[in-house]
């Protein structure tokens, strides 16, 4: 009980990036540490929050399309694989249903109870009571985004814990080998989903150039970043430079 508590306050904490602006803190690769530190697993915590990134590294909010809840599928994620113990792999494929539930619970929440707030906030603005527009910014972001996802999360991980840990026993082993080889997939799924959004005819030579070192020379992830970090600098130096050569300095009058 006191586990799922915790967790819960860790989705509601991480939430409130509505408020901090884009620091992060919500994405898998954070949230899996705290829920390990929180369950007492943290090399757990740390596997599955980094697996659970690169699932969801493509999952961005693109205008009205709206990606399966990161918070709920990456906190559940990691919290039922160190609850059940039934392996990373197996866990892992129950991160995207629950993030598909939680987002019918939060487009519910968003458009039935969000206008409310919206409305106070409209109606503090004509008379100019700024006070009160904070307040409802705050006061409704709470109560839309943070409590659903908080309670959602402790009651999920309070019940369904011992429920999971029964239904994965129960899967005969042809399902749960057909589950370890769809969410080897997954991850791949989420940096395609990524490349989608960013690969240019301009930029593929790049992933190609990764691809190769990693490929031909064994180089590991952080040499292959090391690199990119250094290529990107000299790159943008370089841009910079011709930038400044092409503008026109106007005559003075002298």
């Amino acid at each position: 009980m006191t586990q799922a508590i915790l967790v819960g306050l860790i989705a509601m904490f991480v939430t409130f990036e509505w408020c901090l602006g884009s620091c992060l803190i919500t994405r898998p690769i954070v949230t899996g540490v705290l829920v390990g530190l929180v369950m007492g697993d943290l090399q757990t915590g740390i596997i599955m929050g980094a697996t659970l990134e690169m699932a969801f590294i493509g999952a961005v909010t693109l205008g009205a399309a709206v990606p399966p809840d990161v918070i709920t599928g990456g906190i559940l994620g990691t919290a039922f694989a160190i609850a059940t113990g039934q392996g990373a792999e197996v866990a892992l494929t129950l991160a995207f249903p629950i993030a598909t539930l939680f987002l019918l619970v939060d487009n519910v929440m968003t458009l039935f109870v969000m206008p409310f707030f919206l409305h106070k906030a409209d109606k503090y603005v004509e008379e100019g009571n700024f006070n009160g527009v904070s307040r409802m910014h705050f006061l409704g972001g709470f109560v839309v985004k943070s409590l659903p996802r908080g309670i959602f999360v402790a009651l999920a991980l309070y019940l369904g814990s011992p429920f999971m840990s029964a239904v994965l026993d129960s899967i005969p082993q042809f399902v749960q080998n057909g589950l370890v080889v769809a969410a080897g997939f997954i991850p791949a799924l989420g940096i395609s989903l990524l490349a989608q959004m960013i690969l240019t005819k301009k930029l593929v030579i790049f992933f190609v150039l990764g691809f190769a070192i990693s490929a031909y020379l064994k180089i590991p992830m952080l040499g292959i970043a090391i690199f990119a970090t250094i290529i990107a600098i000299v790159l943008v130096g370089l841009q910079n430079n011709n930038v400044k050569k092409q503008e026109v300095v106007p005559d003075e009058d002298f």
